[in-house]
């Protein structure tokens, strides 16, 4: 958790303004960032993935959990395309492309390449006549492929196409994004890996946490202002600003240079997973008021098949600095000990 709160400005320092040929982007996609969208226009349960390595080079993959009736499918490529042409025309022209992993065994799953292309060919065209996007919007849009005329509707704070979900005219969501994340380096299989997130939370076996000695805790903060919240005896403090109570929560503040202007940048940051943990976006709560931002998430750890709930709040603490408290917890433990988390979480203040 401290890793990756100390390599946020980092990350938000390297990014590029541009990442769709042509589309100079609000919040910029950085190498690795990608989307998974549930796709209603299948008869059976389907998820598409779209991964963004630069402005030329994407990848693509088709996955259908198995069912009594079905085998488990799973298709995917990369490609190139021609950044003139998309930039200057809309056109996608691809200018490179790996073979599909694995072949298509069936004119079915031949047809499912051949629908991935089509995505690439209807929807990167429509996200760059949209141009730049700086808050949400929707776009009414011919798409034959979803019966006809629709609604597009884009938020940028998804990756990529920036791409929130497809209505049809019937009012029906056909196209909608379920979650989204960020490779940690060449070798993470996180994109590749993805098999849909579970409805259900899973809270397996946990105990009820007595509560031990109160203790208020405050961190300073030189020039700026502090950052307070109550835990008890059962928490052990790890580092400066970093807490843990036995293995299944953990407490972590920072305060990080980062200005207004790359607050959309950081909260794309805090909601993409990591390392084959997925956000479950159904489940996110986001509020963003007189300048304090609350981010409350449900991210499953496909390695483990375990949840964990994580709350995040955001404050302005001086000029161009902004302070985060975050609480990680095992759903289980959350969910026998929910008033005494939450606590900790309300008690966060900046002073």
């Amino acid at each position: 958790m401290k890793k990756h709160i100390a390599s946020l400005f980092l990350l938000l320092a390297s990014v590029s303004v541009f990442a769709l040929p042509g589309v100079q982007q609000s919040i910029p996609d950085q190498s690795g960032q990608f989307v998974y969208y549930r796709d209603s226009s299948f008869e059976r349960e389907s998820y598409v993935g779209i991964i963004y390595f630069d402005e030329s080079t994407y990848g693509l993959r088709y996955f259908a959990p198995a069912s009594d009736k079905q085998a488990e499918v799973k298709l995917q490529f990369y490609f190139t395309l021609d950044t003139e042409k998309a930039a200057s025309k809309g056109i996608i022209e691809f200018t490179g492309e790996t073979p599909p992993d694995p072949f298509p065994k069936s004119q079915d799953e031949t047809d499912i390449v051949n629908y991935l292309h089509d995505i690439a060919y209807e929807m990167f065209p429509k996200r760059i006549f949209l141009g730049e996007l700086k808050e949400k919007t929707s776009s009414a849009e011919t798409y034959s492929q979803f019966g006809g005329r629709v609604t597009m509707e884009y938020d940028p704070m998804i990756p990529v196409l920036n791409l929130d979900r497809i209505v049809t005219s019937d009012g029906k969501v056909a196209f909608y994004a379920v979650t989204g994340g960020k490779l940690t380096d060449s070798s993470d299989t996180s994109f590749s890996d993805f098999k849909g997130i579970p409805a259900k939370v899973s809270y397996g076996s946990a105990s009820k946490i007595k509560k031990g000695k109160a203790s208020d805790m405050q961190i300073e903060n030189e020039g700026l202002k502090s950052q307070t919240f109550k835990i008890d005896s059962n928490w052990e403090q790890k580092s400066a600003a970093s807490w843990m109570l036995g293995s299944v929560s953990a407490i972590a503040t920072a305060a990080l240079p980062i200005s207004d202007a790359q607050k959309g940048s950081l909260m794309r940051m805090l909601i993409l997973g990591r390392d084959h943990s997925y956000p479950d976006w159904s489940k996110m709560k986001v509020s963003d008021k007189n300048g304090k931002i609350e981010l409350d998430q449900v991210f499953y750890d496909s390695s483990s098949k375990s949840f964990k709930y994580d709350k995040k709040r955001i404050e302005n603490i001086g000029e161009g600095t902004k302070s985060i408290f975050s609480l990680t917890v095992d759903a289980g433990s959350y969910n026998k000990n929910k008033k005494y988390f939450d606590s900790i979480v309300s008690s966060y203040e900046v002073k």
